[in-house]
């Protein structure tokens, strides 16, 4: 029997060069599938900024996260996104239910493989993910659902 991978942190360093990538003209090579997410912390006030994998449909943004900054979206919450060198504003939620986040990331797999190993979920030998595996890692993970508040670009 063997066991999940864990999946790999990524360091502050590759944070900075990530976000100054997205933030310059050569932002094409990474924008379709990261942005830049801005946030506020609900009892500090601190403002807290990184880039995440995400995907869009219509005026709904969703990412993913094993990091706790998903609790500064609790009953929703003002965030602003850096997406395709375009400022959006929009209203973030948190979703916790287990079945609802493999639902949803499982769809996510499917459309971008790669990011599979960022969550630990290992593929079948055809390159799609497999659902156990996904599964689990929907026990660590929290799926984040942006509503646009300002205009599609």
């Amino acid at each position: 029997m063997t066991t999940a991978k864990t999946p790999p942190t990524v360091s502050p360093a590759a944070n900075l060069v990530v976000r100054a990538l997205l933030r310059s003209p050569l932002h094409r090579v990474m924008s379709g599938a990261t942005m830049i997410l801005s946030l506020t912390g609900r009892k500090t006030g601190r403002a807290y900024t990184f880039p995440v994998r995400y995907e869009r449909h219509g005026d709904t943004i969703t990412c993913y996260t094993d990091s706790a900054w998903w609790k500064n979206l609790r009953g929703g919450a003002p965030v602003t996104m850096l997406v395709k060198r375009r400022r959006l504003h929009g209203i973030a939620e948190p979703v916790t239910d287990e079945q609802a986040v493999a639902d949803s990331l499982l769809g996510f797999l499917r459309r971008t493989p790669r990011d599979s190993k960022y969550y630990g979920v290992r593929r079948d030998p055809t390159g799609r993910p497999d659902p156990h595996s996904v599964a689990r890692a929907a026990g660590r993970t929290v799926m984040v659902t942006i509503q646009l508040t300002s205009p599609a670009p």
